[in-house]
């Protein structure tokens, strides 16, 4: 009846093994956690501090820079008179990049639409027939909106016309052909003040648009 009690005694020498692999096995496991934590914020930190692509800006940029068209009430003014009686009917759209000079320029337009129908009623037909003259009124229409905005561009160049051809002279009533210069162009200005003038960004109404433009 005594020796049934050796197995339980091999069973408890073999008991320290297993009470000593178990820490092993719990120091692995937690070396393992830590590593997928560390791993997992190392990722986290370079997602939020990576550099955002160029583009972004880009298309920030481009946004902003959205031009605003606001057009105005119609005008019809009567004209300086020459060959007859005759007035203009023309409406037109400011064109502006700055959204907020939308509300500027709506608080101010009784002042704005008096200097236009000044200068509007101030103009000859012959003056607005041409493709010239219509790109003259517009830059005198933006200067003058821009003038009540209190906003000052530097003038446009203008390109002066060139003379060139033939005169006939009557010398002894016999008819002469001579020669007429040309008009000596204007100096080209300097490189620097070109590109200064080019590159040099506009304030207030850039542009002018006409929507309707007749002479009766």
């Amino acid at each position: 009846m005594a020796k049934p009690a050796k197995p339980a005694a091999a069973k408890k020498e073999d008991a320290p093994g297993a009470e000593a692999a178990a820490p092993k096995s719990k120091k692995k496991l937690i070396i393992i956690v830590a590593a997928v934590v560390l791993l997992a914020g190392a990722g986290a930190g370079w997602f939020f501090t990576r550099d955002k692509p160029a583009h972004t800006e880009t298309t920030k940029t481009e946004t902003a820079k959205e031009p605003k068209f606001i057009p105005l009430e119609a005008f019809t003014v009567n004209l300086q008179h020459e060959e007859s009686d005759q007035y203009l009917q023309i409406s037109i759209t400011l064109k502006v990049m700055e959204p907020e000079l939308e509300d500027k320029i709506k608080a101010v337009l009784p002042e704005i639409r008096s200097k236009l129908n000044l200068l509007l009623s101030s103009k000859r037909p012959s003056e607005l027939a041409t493709i010239a003259g219509k790109k003259k009124l517009a830059i005198d229409i933006a200067t003058e909106a821009n003038s009540v905005l209190g906003i000052h561009n530097a003038p446009e160049p203008v390109a002066a016309p060139v003379a060139s051809g033939v005169a006939v002279a009557s010398v002894e009533g016999a008819s002469a052909v001579a020669p007429v210069e040309a008009a000596s162009s204007p100096e080209p200005a300097a490189p620097d003040s070109a590109a200064h003038a080019e590159t040099a960004e506009k304030k207030g109404v850039v542009d002018v648009l006409f929507t309707s433009f007749i002479i009766q």
